[in-house]
C-alpha cells in the first residue's frame, strides 16, 4: 500500500494546515470581513424605515337575511361567507381604492436629515397646488425669506430631447411652464429650515402592496389587518380608513339588497293604492244609490269566501313578479352579487333557494377579487366560473319548480274564484252588484296591507342594517420602524463578509501552487528534510551566521549542519552538493551561510562554485571573479591559484571564473574529479555550488560526486510540482545523501518556531560544536 495515499485517507482534515492558512491570510480576510460590514453598515443606514400599524376586527360569518327570521336578525346579518372571503375582501383592489379616498396618497414631501432623505407628509412645512406635471421631482432650495430656488428635470415625451429648468419664485406665486404647472405656498407659521427639499405629486394616489390581513387564531373569527408605511402616520391612517372601509361595504351590501326589494314593493304599492281608493269611492256611490246598508248572511259568507281567495291569488301574482324578476337575473348574469329572494313566502319553497343564492354571491364576490390581480386563465378564477355556470343552472332549476307549484296553487285558486262567482251569481241584482263591489275592496285592502308590511319589513331592515363585522382594536400611531434591522444587517455584512474571506482563504491556498511549510514537502515526497531556513535581510557582504551567531538564521544552519552528519557519516573529506529546480531559490546563500557555520567548528572547508553561467559566490565575500572554476578545469590556472581566502577563518572559495562558453563539458569532464580528490586531501569539507538542476544536467552530474546532496526550495517561490522532481532524483541509487531544506520561511507567518524549524522538532539538539565562536 502506498503511505502516503494511506496517510491522506487516515488523516483528511489537517487542523494545524487549516489553521495556518487562516493565520496566512489574515490581512485579507480581516480586510474583506471590514469591507463588507462597512458595506452593510451603509446600506442599513440609508435603507428608508418602515412602519407597522394595525388594528383588529371581529368578523360575524354566517347570513340569516332572507330566510324569514326575525327582520331586526336579518338587518344585523352580515352576509359574509367565511374567513377566507372576507380576508379576500380586505386585501381587494376595490376596498383599498375606497380607503386611500381618504388619504393623501398622491402628494409626497421629502427632505435630507443626516444625509438620509425622509418623507415628510403631513409635517411638510409647504402645500402644493400642481395641474400639470404629475410624476416630476422638484427640488426645493431656499433663497430668502420670501422666495425659493426650483429645479427640475424631464424628457420631453414628444421629442425624446432632454430639459432642465432652475428658477427663484416667490412663496405662494403660480409657476407657470411649458412641462408643469403648480403654486407653492409655506404653511402658516412655517419656514424651510433644512437646504434643501424635495416634492413629487402623482396622478393616481395607489396604497401600494403593504396590505396585510391574519386570522388571529385557526378557529378565531379575529383578523387583524396590518399596513406598512415609511411614513408612521400614514400607516395608521391608511389601517384605521381600510377598517372603516370594510365596516361601510358590508353595511352597503346589506342596504342595497334591501333598497332594491323596497323599490319593487313600492311601484306596486303605488298601484294598488289607486285601486284600493277607486274601488271604495265606487262602493260609497253604489250604497247611496240603492240605499243598501248591509247584505244577507248568505251573500256575506260568499263574497268574503271570494274575497279572501282572490286576495290570496292576488299575492301569488306578486311574489310570482318577484320570482320572474329574479329569473331574468340569474339568466342574463348582470350583478348577480345583488341578487335576493326578499318578499317570497316561506311556503313558497325559498329556503333552499336561498341557500343557493348566497353561494352565488359568495363566488362572484370570490372572482371579482381575483380578477383584479388575475387573468380569467388563473386557475382559480377558472374552477369558480365553473361553479357559477352550475349554481345558475341549479337555480334557474329552482325556480323553475317554484313555479310549477305556484301555477298549481294559481289554478287551484282560479277554480276556488270561479265556483263562489257561480254561487254569487245567483243572488239577487242588487246584492250581487253590491258584493262584486264589496269584493273589490276587500281584495284591495287586503293587498294593499300585504304590501305595506312587506314595505314596513324592508324599510325597517334597511334602516337598522348593522355589521356583525364589528373593530375590536383601531390602529394607533407606530412606536418605532420594524425595518429594517439595521444590527442585523450589519452582522449578516459582516458573517458574509468573514466567510467570503475565509472562502477565498482557502481557494487562495488551493491555487497557489508554490511550497509555503514543510507539510506541502511532506506531502508531495518521502526525501529527508534537513532543516528550515527563515527569512532574513542581508546586510551589506557579511554573512548571516557570522554577523549573528545567537540568531534564528544561525540557528537553522546549526541545526543543518547536525542532519549533515547523520546524511553523510564517512570519515574523511566530505563533499557536499547544493542544487535547486530553479533560479533564485536561495541555494548560493545557502552555500555561504552553512560553509560558515560549518568552518566555526574548526573544520577547513571550500565552497566551489559551479554555477558558471550566474556566477554570484565570490560577491557575497567581497572577493573578485577574474579566474575561477572555469580557468582550472580548462587547464589554464592551478588549484593553488584560483583558491581564494576569505575574512573568515577555515573558509575558503574558489568562484566561478570567466563565463566559459562549454560550462557543461568542463563540469563532465575527468579534470572535476581530478580537481576534487586534490581538494579533498587539504579539506574536510567540499561544498559545490551547482547550477539548478531543473535548467541543465550538470548538476546531477556532481550530485554522483558528492556523498551528500541538499536541494533547496525557497517558500512562496518553489512550486509543488517540483516535488516530482525531487522524490525522482531521491530514487537515483548514485545519488548519495539527499535531502530537502526549505529556505526564505517567514517564521512568524508560517507557524514554524521549533516544532516546524529547527532544534527540538528533529530531536537532533541545537547542534554546537565545541569549536563555535
Amino acid at each position: 500500500m502506498d503511505t502516503k495515499r494511506f496517510d491522506i485517507e487516515e488523516n483528511p482534515i489537517d487542523i494545524r494546515e487549516i489553521i495556518a492558512t487562516l493565520y496566512r491570510y489574515k490581512i485579507s480576510i480581516i480586510f474583506i470581513t471590514i469591507l463588507f460590514g462597512l458595506f452593510a453598515a451603509y446600506s442599513a443606514y440609508f435603507k428608508p424605515n418602515v412602519f407597522s400599524a394595525t388594528s383588529t376586527i371581529e368578523v360575524g360569518v354566517g347570513s340569516n337575511y332572507g330566510r324569514g327570521g326575525d327582520i331586526v336578525a336579518m338587518a344585523e346579518s352580515s352576509g359574509s361567507g367565511n374567513i377566507d372571503t372576507e380576508i379576500e375582501i380586505i386585501k381587494s383592489r376595490f376596498l383599498s381604492e375606497q380607503a386611500v379616498q381618504n388619504i393623501d396618497f398622491s402628494h409626497r414631501y421629502y427632505t435630507t436629515v443626516r444625509f438620509r432623505e425622509v418623507e415628510l407628509y403631513k409635517a411638510s412645512p409647504f402645500d402644493v397646488n400642481l395641474t400639470k406635471g404629475y410624476g416630476l421631482s422638484f427640488s426645493i432650495y431656499p433663497y430668502n425669506e420670501e422666495s425659493y430656488r426650483v429645479n427640475v428635470k424631464g424628457i420631453n415625451k414628444e421629442t425624446g430631447e432632454a430639459w432642465e429648468d432652475n428658477k427663484v419664485y416667490a412663496y405662494g406665486e403660480r409657476v407657470e411652464s411649458k412641462h408643469y404647472t403648480y403654486t407653492l405656498a409655506l404653511k402658516k407659521g412655517k419656514t424651510l429650515e433644512n437646504s434643501d427639499y424635495r416634492f413629487i405629486i402623482l396622478s393616481e394616489a395607489s396604497a401600494g402592496g403593504g396590505i396585510s390581513v391574519r386570522q388571529l387564531g385557526r378557529y378565531s373569527n379575529i383578523l387583524a389587518i396590518s399596513y406598512r408605511d415609511n411614513v408612521p402616520l400614514r400607516a395608521q391612517e391608511f389601517t384605521n380608513a381600510l377598517t372603516d372601509a370594510y365596516i361601510a361595504q358590508s353595511v352597503y351590501k346589506k342596504t342595497r339588497e334591501a333598497a332594491k326589494t323596497l323599490s319593487f314593493v313600492d311601484v306596486q304599492l303605488g298601484k294598488i293604492t289607486d285601486n284600493l281608493r277607486d274601488s271604495a269611492v265606487n262602493l260609497e256611490n253604489f250604497k247611496k244609490e240603492t240605499n243598501t246598508i248591509s247584505l244577507e248572511s248568505k251573500a256575506t259568507g260568499v263574497i268574503e269566501r271570494l274575497s279572501q281567495v282572490e286576495g290570496e291569488l292576488a299575492t301569488l301574482e306578486i311574489e310570482s313578479g318577484l320570482l320572474n324578476s329574479l329569473y331574468t337575473q340569474v339568466k342574463t348574469g348582470k350583478n348577480l352579487e345583488t341578487l335576493s329572494v326578499s318578499g317570497l313566502s316561506n311556503e313558497s319553497g325559498s329556503g333552499a333557494l336561498t341557500a343557493m343564492i348566497g353561494e352565488l354571491r359568495q363566488a362572484v364576490m370570490k372572482v371579482k377579487i381575483l380578477r383584479s390581480d388575475y387573468t380569467e386563465q388563473y386557475p382559480e378564477v377558472i374552477k369558480l366560473r365553473r361553479q357559477i355556470s352550475q349554481m345558475k343552472k341549479m337555480i334557474i332549476d329552482t325556480i323553475k319548480n317554484i313555479k310549477k307549484n305556484y301555477d298549481g296553487r294559481k289554478k287551484l285558486l282560479e277554480k276556488r274564484v270561479a265556483d263562489q262567482t257561480k254561487l254569487l251569481n245567483k243572488l239577487p241584482e242588487s246584492e250581487r252588484l253590491y258584493g262584486g263591489l264589496q269584493r273589490k275592496f276587500v281584495v284591495n285592502e287586503k293587498i294593499y296591507s300585504y304590501l305595506l308590511e312587506k314595505q314596513a319589513e324592508t324599510a325597517i331592515t334597511k334602516a337598522a342594517t348593522v355589521s356583525k363585522n364589528r373593530v375590536l382594536d383601531r390602529a394607533l400611531y407606530p412606536g418605532g420602524p420594524i425595518k429594517p434591522d439595521r444590527k442585523r444587517i450589519i452582522q449578516i455584512g459582516l458573517l458574509f463578509g468573514l466567510i467570503l474571506g475565509i472562502a477565498l482563504a482557502f481557494l487562495r491556498n488551493f491555487l497557489n501552487d508554490a511550497i509555503n511549510n514543510l507539510e506541502d514537502i511532506k506531502k508531495g515526497t518521502d526525501v529527508a528534510q534537513l532543516g528550515v531556513v527563515p527569512h532574513f535581510k542581508k546586510e551589506g557582504e557579511k554573512l548571516k551566521v557570522m554577523e549573528s551567531p545567537k540568531s534564528s538564521t544561525a540557528e537553522a544552519f546549526r541545526n543543518i549542519r547536525t542532519n549533515l552528519q547523520f546524511m553523510a557519516p564517512e570519515k574523511g573529506a566530505q563533499v557536499i552538493s547544493v542544487t535547486s529546480t530553479v533560479g533564485g531559490e536561495g541555494k548560493t546563500s545557502v552555500c555561504s551561510n552553512l560553509g560558515g557555520i560549518i568552518s566555526l567548528t574548526g573544520k577547513k572547508t571550500i565552497i566551489l562554485n559551479l554555477d558558471m553561467r550566474k556566477p554570484t559566490l565570490h560577491q557575497r565575500f567581497n572577493l573578485k571573479n577574474i579566474i575561477g572554476m572555469s580557468t582550472i578545469l580548462s587547464s589554464h590556472n592551478s588549484l593553488h591559484e584560483v583558491i581564494q581566502h576569505t575574512e573568515y577563518d577555515n573558509l575558503d572559495i574558489i568562484s566561478s571564473g570567466p563565463v566559459p562558453p562549454n560550462p557543461s563539458e568542463l563540469i563532465q569532464s575527468d579534470r572535476m574529479v581530478e580537481i576534487l580528490e586534490m581538494l579533498k586531501k587539504v579539506y574536510e569539507i567540499i561544498i559545490l555550488d551547482t547550477p539548478p538542476v531543473g535548467l541543465v544536467t550538470d548538476a546531477q552530474i556532481l550530485m554522483r560526486l558528492s556523498n551528500a546532496t541538499i536541494f533547496t526550495l525557497r517558500a512562496g517561490k518553489s512550486k509543488k510540482g517540483f516535488l516530482q522532481q525531487i522524490e525522482n532524483l531521491s530514487r537515483d541509487e548514485s545519488i548519495h545523501g539527499f535531502g530537502v531544506i526549505l529556505n526564505d520561511v517567514d517564521m512568524k507567518r508560517g507557524g514554524y518556531g521549533y516544532g516546524y524549524g529547527y532544534g527540538y522538532g528533529y530531536g537532533y539538539g541545537y547542534g554546537y560544536y565545541e569549536g563555535d565562536k
